[in-house]
């Protein structure tokens, strides 16, 4: 479709028990007529913490070579969608999907060791990625 959920429309705001600041976004956008796809994105922007990424490191990926590929922030981000959503319900819908995520998802997003699970699975998938481009 073409969406890109990063251009959406910064909806609210939550603070997580952890410290860290949960976004949501809406990037809906009208498909036909009077039906809509309604997208709801929500990301956590974390820091890269220098000496743990080096602490865990298992192929020597150093702080530097990291952040030169994936940045300073790296993301979380988990997308609730719904297509073909009647215009007059499109709001609700929205409101649905981001009440069911803040009821669900927050307390294991403000777990303590949240920021330094999802740093080590986004080096895992970096240092796998390396390990392809070296073959």
């Amino acid at each position: 479709m073409g969406l890109d959920p990063h251009k959406g429309k910064l909806i609210e705001k939550v603070e997580l028990s952890n410290g860290l600041i949960l976004e949501l976004l809406d990037y809906s956008k009208k498909v036909a007529g009077d039906r809509w796809f309604v997208g709801l994105l929500a990301r956590i922007p974390i820091e890269v913490d220098k000496d743990y990424l080096e602490s865990i490191s298992t192929n020597g990926v150093t702080y530097e070579e990291f952040i030169d590929s994936c940045g300073k922030i790296i993301y979380f981000e988990l997308k609730k969608e719904r297509n073909f959503i009647d215009e007059r319900e499109k709001d609700e819908i929205l409101n649905v999907l981001s009440k069911r995520l803040k009821e669900h998802v927050v307390k294991y997003m403000g777990h303590p060791d949240f920021a330094k699970l999802t740093l080590k699975k986004r080096l895992k998938e970096y240092e796998e990625r390396r390990n392809w481009w070296k073959k």
